[in-house]
């Protein structure tokens, strides 16, 4: 049976007396894959407390992310403070599978939050990336093996990423969200980061990803290490 049908299955079957159902992720938003899930959404005061639990049902994978209205603000705010709005989206993007008016006001305040965006970055946010971003280049150019400059790699990875999100006030994301939401923030840069990538990971050539985070960072005062302190006054 197709998405739309599973989740409503799914609903009748293990949330009967829910208030209100979403159905989110990729099979609403786009992008869905012979591997992709259901997502659920579900506000149900009759469950003992806030879970997520994963079903094999209907043909399907499902997750469902069961809260009410006393918990739901917790996963809103934990949304906001992390900069990764997976749950915000999956509010705000989802479709309806029952009670659309009885949850009309959490969806506003979802799609409300996520057009905000996330806090800003501080000066010393700011200053902590500039330098674990330096550390992880340092890392990079000693004496490796070449197991370890993997590893090395793929942490600098995800710092360039974030740096080039958080640092122009853009959300984060989680795994293929990262590179999602690095594309829609900058196409150029998310083409950059992959042609550095490709370099060192076909060549061993890490000079492109030098290149790339000194042109990144030099707006902001570029790599940070002498003279960086935290907890010292």
């Amino acid at each position: 049976m197709n998405g739309m049908e599973a989740a409503g299955r799914c609903i009748d079957t293990y949330f009967p007396n829910c208030e209100a159902a979403l159905l989110a992720g990729s099979v609403v938003q786009g992008g869905e894959t012979s591997a992709s899930d259901l997502d659920l959404i579900v506000f149900d005061e009759s469950q003992e407390g806030p879970f997520r639990r994963t079903y094999r049902a209907f043909g399907w994978i499902i997750e469902a992310f069961v809260m009410t209205r006393d918990s739901y603000r917790y996963f809103f705010d934990q949304a906001i403070d992390s900069a990764i709005p997976s749950m915000l989206r999956m509010c705000a993007c989802g479709q309806a599978l029952k009670g659309e008016d009885a949850i009309r006001d959490i969806v506003s305040e979802a799609r409300d939050a996520l057009a905000a965006g996330p806090f800003p970055w501080s000066v010393q946010e700011l200053d902590r990336a500039r330098y674990e971003i330096g550390e992880s280049l340092a890392d990079l150019s000693g004496d490796r093996s070449d197991a370890e400059c993997l590893f090395i790699v793929a942490k600098l990875t995800l710092q360039l990423a974030s740096f080039a999100l958080r640092s122009a006030g853009c959300w984060l994301g989680d795994g293929k969200w990262l590179y999602r939401e690095l594309e829609r923030h900058s196409l150029e840069q998310s083409r950059e980061l992959l042609a550095a990538l490709d370099a060192y990971y076909t060549n061993r050539n890490p000079e492109p990803l030098f290149a790339l985070t000194g042109r990144w960072l030099e707006p902001y005062g570029g790599l940070l290490a002498e003279g960086y302190a935290e907890g010292w006054t």
